[in-house]
């Protein structure tokens, strides 16, 4: 009798913990549910707010495993007849659903409208990725020398026989230009989209470049000229067609590979080291600065903007207003400059996509050929995950571009 009452006192302080366990799980994922919907949907004035936006992409795969674990404890909440547990796990999982499906259907509209496809198991897969690695065929060279510190790229070779590289003539090439907001970053961030020019037959080349605050507001744009002007140069030994290099930047990078293109031949921004020619055949941003008056005023995170800016330019607009108005690309949009391609995505809490819409109608009325691509639900630095559905985008996109104006 004893043990009989034993057991039943086992079984029902188990029966009682469970639901608890059950609720208070419910209770924890319908608060991360409320926290990833405000950091999708509500722009919050805010620099912490904006900087917490900038793994939302990945976040998206990670409202898939929140939406089945939801699903799972209401399934276990009904069983244990807690029923509190079950509506906010049933509350969840419908949130869950939504923050999933949307972003997810506005973005396959956008593939479809920029005729590029997607794939689901890629992004299932390699949803968050990184891929930093150093590829093993990697070669860094030094491609100037400033006050006796090398500024170095590492060469990244194309694969044999693969995309533009059929034959055995000279190859298109890549400069590749980190992010970091002028002050931090360095040539390893180019890996991940290296391996991706590089299957596709492109050599590429991933730089370094003075950064704040050893750098001024002209230091990283005659970096990026020296680097294209090195690769120009060594073009017979690198195998690489002079006529068909392309620079590619992000963010801060973004910013100064519009600069080193718009400005060739600009004896303000003269490359670090002498170089006959620093033109590019194309040149990509994404989410890069172009207007730095529009960057502030529009910014989710304008004093976090206004304080890089003054770094970048050495005082306000008020103190340094040649500088200022001089550091913004838009400033030099004219007619002849490479054709333009500009991704962005919409929900770009730092760098407001307004940025890209500006250049693209400064572009048009300098009738440059170009390219302004929006991607829905997608924040700052977006492909920062290899496998989400707003980097494939970019991919097909980046690909249909260069194949138009670059091979």
């Amino acid at each position: 009798m004893n043990r009989h009452l034993a057991r039943l006192e086992r079984h029902g302080t188990g029966r009682a913990r469970r639901p608890w366990l059950i609720t208070t799980s419910a209770v924890l994922l319908g608060l991360l549910a409320v926290l990833f919907t405000v950091l999708m949907t509500v722009p919050v004035p805010s620099t912490v707010t904006a900087l917490a936006t900038l793994g939302l992409d990945g976040a998206q795969l990670l409202t898939l495993v929140a939406l089945l674990a939801a699903v799972v404890l209401a399934v276990l909440a009904r069983r244990r007849r807690a029923g509190a547990a079950g509506w906010i796990a049933s509350a969840s999982a419908a949130l869950m659903l939504v923050m999933t499906v949307v972003p997810a259907v506005a973005l396959s509209r956008t593939a479809a409208a920029e005729g590029v496809g997607t794939s689901v198991a890629s992004y299932l897969s390699r949803g968050l990725s990184f891929g930093k690695d150093r590829p093993a065929d990697a070669r860094t060279h030094t491609y100037a020398t400033v006050d006796g510190t090398e500024l170095k790229l590492d060469a990244l070779p194309a694969r044999r026989g693969s995309g533009t590289q059929q034959g055995s003539g000279p190859r298109p090439a890549v400069v590749y230009v980190h992010g970091g907001g002028w002050k931090i970053g360095g040539r390893e961030d180019g890996y991940p989209w290296g391996r991706w020019f590089t299957d596709r037959g492109y050599d590429v080349f991933t730089i370094d470049y003075r950064l704040l605050p050893h750098a001024d507001w002209r230091s990283g744009v005659g970096d990026v000229k020296a680097a294209v002007g090195w690769v120009r140069d060594n073009a017979g030994t690198l195998g690489v067609d002079p006529a068909r290099i392309s620079l590619f930047g992000e963010s801060a990078g973004g910013h100064l590979a519009l600069m080193a293109a718009y400005t060739e031949g600009d004896p303000v921004f003269p490359p670090t080291e002498p170089h006959r020619d620093t033109s590019v055949r194309t040149v990509l941003s994404f989410y890069g600065t172009t207007d730095f008056d529009d960057a502030v005023a529009n910014s989710t995170a304008p004093d976090l903007i206004r304080r890089a800016t003054r770094e970048y330019v050495g005082g306000t607009k008020e103190q340094q207003p040649e500088r200022w108005y001089a550091s913004s690309p838009v400033h030099h949009v004219r007619p002849g400059l490479p054709p333009t391609l500009s991704v962005h995505g919409e929900d770009d809490r730092l760098i407001p996509v307004s940025q890209s819409r500006l250049l693209g109608q400064a572009l048009a009325g300098a009738g440059v050929e170009h390219r302004t691509v929006e991607l829905p639900w997608s924040s700052h630095l977006f492909d920062l995950t290899r496998g989400n559905l707003a980097t494939q985008i970019s991919a097909g996109v980046i690909e249909q571009f260069q194949q138009q104006y670059a091979n």
